[in-house]
């Protein structure tokens, strides 16, 4: 697989208040906060840290209708942008990945994601940019 760049992505249920942490406690550098649309991203050391809206991560894989407990909802994820998603995606699926969920277009966000887990169940993101 390709990777041209991977973060870290916390899943939490209130941007705004974990986005000033991060950027005013821990003083890491803001690329961007969008609190209206749920994410914010900081650079430290190279790395990429996101913030997501848990709420909306449990909508796209189907699982918020699950209870918030410690083995029902995801707290992280590692991101990797990758070019062809498609053809990674049907490569994975070959050797018998099961994914979360399948290459899918987020126009809000100019993407196209899938989602799959390790064998020690740590979720796994694709994301090709579609610009």
């Amino acid at each position: 697989m390709d990777v041209k760049s991977a973060h870290t992505r916390l899943f939490v249920s209130d941007i705004a208040t974990c986005a000033a942490f991060y950027r005013d406690v821990l003083k890491f550098e803001p690329v961007t906060i969008q609190v209206e649309k749920g994410y914010a991203e900081f650079e430290v050391a190279n790395v990429r840290i996101s913030l997501f809206r848990k709420q909306e991560m449990s909508e796209i894989l189907r699982t918020s209708n699950r209870s918030p407990g410690l083995d029902t909802q995801d707290d992280v994820a590692l991101i990797l942008t990758v070019r062809n998603l498609d053809d990674i995606y049907h490569e994975q699926r070959k050797a018998d990945v099961e994914f979360a969920e399948p290459p899918t277009q987020i126009t809000a966000f100019s993407l196209k994601v899938a989602y799959f887990r390790d064998p020690a169940g740590t979720l796994i993101g694709l994301f090709e940019p579609m610009m």
